[in-house]
């Protein structure tokens, strides 16, 4: 009980004052369904088609007979679609609420029409509630779709403002973070739509504080999550896209355009040469549109110079030979308010040989609580140090931290990387040193735990053949070596690769048990 009372301790004292009285707030305020919203005088007329040059979406698996695929889910309504159907999960149901398909040139306008007036209808009855992240990613999907059809259903605009008018009155302040930047671009949008000055003013003045604190100097969105930097960044280009063709205020579309460059300019850096994103924190693929189709929907925007200012404030390091690209992370796990999308991966490290993957990150197929869950976000699920099977951070629930491991960077140059974090000092009374030396033919790793014993975890893509001999781990297909000197044992291990949302690949680790120091050596 005192443990579980710590560990709830440890959590809510990094929370924000308006996250606390949010989260009560909104607790206590009544729940009302959409017909509540719905203002009855909103009319056609009164709106205001926007325009769009990009084509690129996030791909979406629907098909017209009621078939539904998300995160590699299939679900198949005979009848009526179920909008709160549960039975994967309430992630799968999101995606199920955001309406990404209108987008699908492959359905029918009469579908989707359908499709909007029976969730309407849920919503209006409160068979569906009304929750602000969909509402939010729903809106934007509305909008467009009804200005590049021309939409003007009755029926639908005034489902579209009511669903405004909620969203203006649950702002996601209990969350903050990419919760509330998605609900300030949905308001944005609606507000110009609906010629309504007050949200888009609004949503003008949420933008400018929380672009400025979740772009980092670096570029990287401030979550430290490359999937969801990726998915913020594409609605950042939505954003620039039809805003561009208003453009009544150029200080904010400049302002728009300087954050898109230094998005752009990190996750270019960040992406491997084949195009994969590595999976640090919550991160996986075919979620959004892939680096390659940013770079392309920003070019046709305008914004293409990308001028990298370093990778600093992420804490990613990136170290670049011919054969290799190397990612290590020496980063907190998150914005202390806001970790929910962090890992315990301090120290953590990805390599690519030859454009294709070689150690990897466990990667992320699941947000629901559970085994699986806390497993991925885990200190053994990242290629770092792991001391008797404890957390550096205290990971929890679905997207909790309590303690945190605070990292300290010694030495950070081109070829030479040292840092240490504390994250086993209330343990163990030990830092985890940890330095990373880069060569064209070789990385060597140095782990020092003090007097602790301790297991390196090196996770090898499910693509690689692995075998120990003599304690050196060879890959006979790429002619690589991995040895180590002063290990107490070398031995490989099956896991589950997270090959995206609920799919999985087998693939092996080694697990090299020491005690004290460690030095490992990647010859190429």
């Amino acid at each position: 009980m005192l443990k579980k009372i710590g560990l709830l301790i440890n959590t809510v004292r990094y929370l924000k004052p308006i996250q606390v009285f949010y989260q009560i707030f909104y607790r206590l305020k009544p729940l009302k369904n959409l017909q509540f919203y719905i203002d009855e005088e909103t009319s056609p007329s009164q709106i205001n088609f926007l325009h769009f040059d990009g084509k690129a979406f996030p791909k979406t698996s629907v098909a017209e007979d009621g078939k539904f695929e998300f995160l590699n889910l299939t679900q198949s309504f005979t009848v009526d679609v179920d909008w709160d159907f549960q039975g994967y999960g309430k992630l799968w149901n999101y995606n199920l609420q955001y309406f990404n398909f209108l987008n699908e040139s492959s359905l029918s306008t009469q579908i989707k029409l359908h499709w909007l007036n029976d969730i309407g209808s849920w919503l209006k009855t409160g068979r569906l509630k009304l929750e602000p992240y969909p509402v939010s990613l729903r809106i934007i999907n509305m909008i467009r779709f009804c200005s590049l059809e021309k939409i003007d259903d009755t029926t639908i605009i005034e489902e579209v403002k009511g669903q405004g008018n909620y969203l203006s009155k649950h702002l996601e302040y209990h969350l903050l973070g990419n919760h509330l930047l998605e609900n300030a671009f949905a308001l944005l949008m609606s507000g110009y739509f609906f010629k309504e000055s007050k949200w888009t003013n609004k949503a003008k003045s949420i933008l400018y504080r929380q672009l400025d604190e979740q772009i980092l100097n670096d570029g990287c969105h401030f979550e430290l999550s490359p999937m969801y930097h990726q998915i913020i960044l594409f609605r950042m280009l939505e954003l620039v896209d039809w805003y561009s063709k208003i453009n009544d205020d150029p200080k904010f579309l400049n302002f728009l355009k300087l954050k898109v460059g230094r998005m752009c300019s990190f996750l270019k850096e960040l992406t491997f040469s084949n195009g994969d994103i590595p999976h640090f924190n919550d991160s996986a693929d075919n979620i959004t549109l892939r680096s390659e189709q940013l770079f392309e929907y920003a070019g046709k925007l305008g914004v293409s110079n990308f001028v990298s200012v370093g990778l600093k404030n992420s804490g990613y390091r990136t170290f670049n030979h011919p054969k290799y690209k190397c990612i290590v992370d020496v980063g907190e796990i998150g914005p202390s308010y806001q970790p929910g999308h962090g890992h315990s991966d301090a120290l953590a490290f990805i390599l690519y040989y030859k454009n294709q993957p070689l150690i990897v990150d466990v990667g992320t197929s699941t947000y629901q609580i559970g085994k699986i869950r806390s497993y991925e976000r885990s200190t053994a699920a990242h290629n770092t140090v792991v001391i008797a099977d404890t957390n550096q951070s205290q990971v929890w629930g679905g997207f909790r931290v309590g303690k945190r491991a605070v990292v300290n960077i010694t030495e950070d140059n081109d070829c030479t990387l040292t840092a240490s974090h504390n994250g086993y000092l209330s343990n163990f009374g030990i830092l985890h040193r940890r330095s990373f030396v880069f060569s064209e033919s070789a990385i060597l790793i140095q782990d020092d735990i003090e007097n602790e014993a301790g297991e390196a975890n090196f996770h090898f893509h499910p693509d690689c053949s692995l075998l120990v001999v003599n304690s050196e781990v060879i890959l006979v297909h790429l002619n690589l070596t991995l040895s180590f000197d002063s290990a107490k044992s070398v031995n490989l291990e099956e896991y589950q690769y997270a090959n995206g949302f609920n799919e999985y690949k087998l693939a092996q680790k080694v697990v090299v048990k020491f005690e004290k120091k460690l030095n490992s050596t990647i010859k190429f």
